[in-house]
């Protein structure tokens, strides 16, 4: 998230597209332990939908102060890579074996994962809240232009291109059953929550937390 905010101000000074794109577990948000925010004592199956939510939220805290700006956060499906490679716990050696069974029937090869993250960069399916017609900028920002039968994609917020998407391997947003979740997160001060311990640990490791857009 700092990697994003030190730039923000640049991106949104960018002729062309202007985009954010956070590879993680989208469309798998889940509860957030608010009193356990780092996920110390969360659940291991738990951990995924947590900070899978926290990275969307935290996205769409950043979205209200950029809001011609596009963030999308994508899962990548399963690929394989050296994630995970040094650690010798009982857990993952379990993953690792398993993974060597089935990996050649569900990984994704490397060419067709960097294709699809080329698409979500670069896509008019996934524009900025903020745009008009008008503004030629704008319509440039919003990305290559869509073949027929393809259409803007609805944002975590359940609108059309409204600016910060969940989106799963094949590009598709998150079901309404997870737009639900990250809405009451929203009503309930979660947002707020996450976005505030996103600064506090701004303010931890760097000694700053301001975010200059």
């Amino acid at each position: 998230m700092r990697f994003i905010v030190n730039l923000l101000p640049l991106v949104r000074k960018a002729t062309d597209l202007r985009r954010v794109v956070a590879v993680f577990a989208a469309t798998k948000e889940g509860p957030v332990d608010t009193g356990d925010l780092q996920g110390h004592n969360v659940q291991l199956l738990s951990q995924r939908g947590h900070f899978s939510s926290m990275t969307t939220l935290a996205l769409e805290a950043i979205a209200e102060k950029a809001p011609d700006v596009c963030f999308i956060h994508d899962f990548p499906g399963s690929v394989k890579t050296n994630l995970g490679k040094e650690v010798k716990s009982a857990t993952m050696m379990v993953m690792k074996a398993v993974f060597k069974v089935i990996g050649p029937f569900v990984f994704l090869n490397f060419d067709e994962a960097g294709e699809r993250q080329v698409f979500f960069s670069t896509s008019a399916r996934f524009p900025p809240r903020a745009r008009g017609d008008e503004d030629a900028a704008a319509a440039i920002a919003a990305g290559v232009p869509l073949p027929p039968g393809v259409g803007v994609a609805r944002g975590t917020d359940g609108n059309t291109g409204s600016g910060v998407y969940s989106i799963n391997i094949d590009g598709e947003s998150a079901p309404p059953k997870v737009e639900q979740r990250l809405a009451k997160m929203r009503e309930d001060g979660t947002l707020q929550k996450v976005w505030a311990h996103v600064e506090e640990e701004f303010v931890r490791i760097t000694g700053a937390a301001a975010m200059s857009v």
